[in-house]
């Protein structure tokens, strides 16, 4: 679930939400809504993601299981 991933990043990384929304270009409230499963994104805001993932070594074939 995306949701969890992205909190799994998060936590891993030790960063605030509003961090991680200056990270990937979006707003606190995206990465609150993702959080919570209130939205689900664009699969270019999931590549980014992904990209900005791979960028940290955060290995996401292994983050694809959550």
């Amino acid at each position: 679930m995306f949701a969890n991933q992205v909190k799994n990043v998060r936590i891993q990384l030790e960063m605030s939400q509003e961090k991680l929304a200056n990270a990937l270009g979006v707003s606190f409230a995206t990465i609150n809504r993702w959080e919570n499963s209130r939205n689900e994104p664009s699969q270019l805001a999931k590549n980014s993601f992904y990209e900005f993932c791979e960028s940290n070594f955060i290995d996401i074939n292994e983050l694809k299981k959550l």
